[in-house]
């Protein structure tokens, strides 16, 4: 890197200090790189990003479905001069064909070698995009007789939003609050869920959510 050159400002975003402390080495010892914020959660970062501005933010995503995408559009709308690396568990579930729509500018899986996770940061910051081979090769393992496609594709965003709030037990008045809608909407958006998803209940409605990854199987467990 010529010496006139900034080094690459690098935002880490992971609830486990340990693990940010690691990557901070790592990256440190890159030559052009360097951690320049950290931050627990989303919430956490964008308060931070207020006040300093970065080239790249990793963030490692532990949430599956919506709340996963919902977090890394907020980081990519919310800071259109960063590129957002998302580090996401092959077994994490979200539908691929949202998160690539979701604006970030690479995935690649907390368990890539050092050298990828590094070179990653470097395509991102030329302006390319990246995915993990390993998740490219998890798609292509799917078997040919099943559908790629899942039915909440045919669900538009704000379906979705609903869909996966409903999957997460929340109540009608609550998803109305959260979303400043009227309930009449909510229960208009649920209706139009479950006619495109031909289904009758929410039970069948999380069941499919598992089914197809956007949840897991605590969700069935009835919260208390």
């Amino acid at each position: 890197m010529p010496e006139n050159q900034n080094p690459v400002r690098v935002m880490l975003i992971d609830d486990f200090q340990l693990l940010r402390q690691g990557l901070e080495r790592l990256i440190r010892e890159e030559q052009g790189m360097e951690v320049v914020a950290q931050a627990d959660c989303v919430e956490e970062a964008l308060l931070i990003l207020q006040n300093i501005e970065v080239d790249i933010i990793v963030v490692h995503l532990k949430q599956s479905g919506l709340a996963g995408l919902e977090l890394t559009q907020r980081l990519v709308m919310e800071n259109p001069q960063s590129r957002v690396i998302v580090m996401i568990p092959l077994g994490l579930g979200v539908l691929p064909s949202r998160m690539l729509r979701a604006g970030a500018s690479a995935y690649i899986t907390p368990c890539v070698p050092v050298e990828e996770m590094l070179w990653s940061i470097h395509l991102v910051y030329s302006g390319q995009r990246y995915i993990s081979p390993r998740i490219t090769a998890r798609l292509e393992k799917l078997p040919t007789h099943e559908p790629r496609s899942s039915p909440f594709d045919q669900l538009s965003e704000r379906e979705l939003q609903v869909a996966l709030m409903l999957v997460d037990s929340q109540k009608v008045q609550t998803i109305s609050e959260k979303l400043q809608l009227s309930r009449k909407t909510v229960y208009s958006y649920r209706y139009r869920i479950f006619d495109k998803l031909k289904l009758s209940s929410d039970v069948e409605l999380t069941i499919l959510a598992v089914k197809h990854g956007l949840s897991d199987a605590s969700s069935l467990v009835p919260r208390h």
